[in-house]
């Protein structure tokens, strides 16, 4: 009994882990462009990057190896394994089907747009303000039929007292890692497969062209 306890003990741990949603969450605004990376209850900025300490320069040892011989080295790779990129192209279609896959997995916590349109005419003002709207009626329906969005609030107005157009952004992507593993291991079997028939389908087309 103590194994099979010891067992669902780990496989809980596991469901709970796999529950854990990654992701990624972007603002931009007049402070500029900040990227942060989720994990879980966890931010870590990516962008701005912090500035790290610069470390002495080591110098080079002057390489023997002639400029050439790499070149000579990556084309011998190539003539060696003939169809790569035919073989790469069939993995085309099992790359778009998991981009597909994922793209219903992904789920936007927050998306907000705080868009404040200025200018020195008023005329132009009244014409961006417009096209504004217009834009963000059109690519809403992209964003509400192909992801789940928890959370949303989008704000459009006009400022006659400011001289350019002010905007706030905000939007946070996240999946679980349940999905992430569960995708990965379909699609990554399923391209092994199509790369490894691909590679039999090459060799006997070079066999077949080397007997002629």
């Amino acid at each position: 009994m103590t194994f099979f306890k010891v067992l669902l003990v780990i496989l809980v741990v596991f469901w709970l882990i796999s529950l854990i949603r990654v992701g990624a969450r972007v603002r931009y605004g007049k402070a500029g462009l900040f990227v942060f990376v989720l994990a879980g209850p966890k931010k870590i900025q990516v962008l701005p990057t912090k500035p790290k300490k610069k470390k002495p320069k080591k110098e080079k040892r002057p390489k023997n190896e002639k400029p050439d011989q790499g070149e000579k080295h990556n084309k011998t790779l190539i003539e060696s394994k003939p169809g790569t990129l035919s073989r790469l192209m069939k993995l085309l279609p099992v790359i778009g089907q998991a981009c597909g896959a994922l793209k219903r997995k992904i789920r936007i916590d927050d998306l907000e747009l705080d868009l404040v349109w200025g200018g020195s005419d008023p005329a132009a003002i009244a014409l961006g303000y417009g096209q504004a709207n217009a834009a963000l009626g059109i690519l809403w329906p992209v964003f509400d039929h192909n992801f789940k969005v928890r959370r949303c609030n989008f704000q459009i107005s006009m400022d006659y007292a400011r001289t350019q157009p002010t905007v706030e952004l905000q939007a946070a992507v996240t999946f679980t890692i349940g999905q992430i593993v569960t995708l990965g291991v379909h699609y990554g079997v399923k391209a092994l497969f199509t790369w490894i028939k691909s590679g039999k389908t090459a060799r006997k087309r070079q066999e077949a062209l080397s007997h002629e």
